[in-house]
């Protein structure tokens, strides 16, 4: 059960024609959301993604380094459902960007909150094209100032997401990326979780341990921006996959401070041949 923001908006007009406005913001429960991600950022992607599963509670979106910010008016957005909850990440370092500029155009139509990361799963290295530590972690900074004290910084949550595998891994990790998460003006911890690399598949606790006790360091809620299930060579029909995205979404539903979970619906993750694990995941989405 996480949380979500609903904003209260009152507007009143006196007999001489002179109105006033005021907000409030209200922390709803609500069971994890459970949304997709498609396999590219494409309008086209996007679009078949629609089709295949219309109305979904969150959709999950990049921009690739040197695309900056994607307008609210261009064809990624223009397609995207405006009242679901949008994962949105870029790669161009905050500094460099009208980030506060781009919130202030945020059309009023969106209604559903925003979660915004920079530099997503950082762990990769300059060689990948990611930021080393301390320019991570002063991105993270400038990110934060760009928006603190924006008229419209309710509508947005900022969300450093990070790889699960290769955090468990490090010893280095939380001095070296982790940190960022207890930032002041982070709202919520983000991780891309799967289950490549193990013969079986994990319990929900194996699977969502290190993540959740990670957002529980610092206080803050847990996003799954990325998660995918590959069906296991001993599992041909699927139906043991099916059963783990059932158990792992029950779990996730239960813990008191997971707000979304985004399935990534690409490669081995497409659930497109994969019936019993596809009607899981239906099912799951509601």
């Amino acid at each position: 059960m996480g949380t979500r923001p609903v904003v209260l908006t009152a507007r009143v007009t006196d007999a001489a024609g002179h109105t006033a406005t005021a907000s409030t913001v209200l922390a709803v429960g609500q069971p994890a959301l459970l949304g997709w991600s498609p396999p590219n950022s494409t309008a086209g992607d996007l679009s078949a993604m629609l089709a295949r599963f219309p109305s979904p509670p969150l959709v999950r979106l990049y921009s690739p380094a040197g695309a900056g910010l994607a307008s609210w008016s261009g064809s990624l957005l223009t397609c995207a459902p405006r009242d679901a909850t949008l994962v949105y990440s870029f790669k161009d370092r905050p500094a460099t960007l009208d980030v506060a500029g781009w919130l202030s155009a945020r059309p009023a139509a969106w209604t559903a909150p925003i979660y915004l990361c920079w530099a997503h799963e950082p762990e990769q290295g300059p060689s990948a094209g990611d930021p080393t530590p301390v320019e991570f972690q002063q991105g993270w900074r400038d990110l934060a100032a760009a928006l603190a004290g924006h008229r419209r910084r309710r509508e947005v949550r900022l969300l450093p997401v990070f790889t699960e595998y290769a955090a468990r891994r490090s010893s280095t990790w939380w001095a070296d990326f982790g940190q960022v998460a207890a930032l002041p003006g982070v709202d919520a911890v983000g991780f891309d979780i799967y289950d490549t690399g193990y013969p079986a598949y994990r319990s929900p606790v194996e699977r969502n341990d290190f993540a959740l006790s990670t957002a529980r360091r610092v206080g803050k809620s847990l996003v799954v921006a990325e998660w995918g299930i590959a069906r296991k060579a001993s599992d041909p029909d699927g139906t043991q996959c099916a059963r783990a995205m059932r158990d792992n979404m029950t779990y996730l539903r239960r813990q008191p401070d997971v707000d979304a979970v985004s399935w990534f619906y690409r490669g081995d993750c497409n659930l497109d041949a994969r019936t019993p694990e596809r009607q899981a995941f239906v099912d799951l989405m509601g």
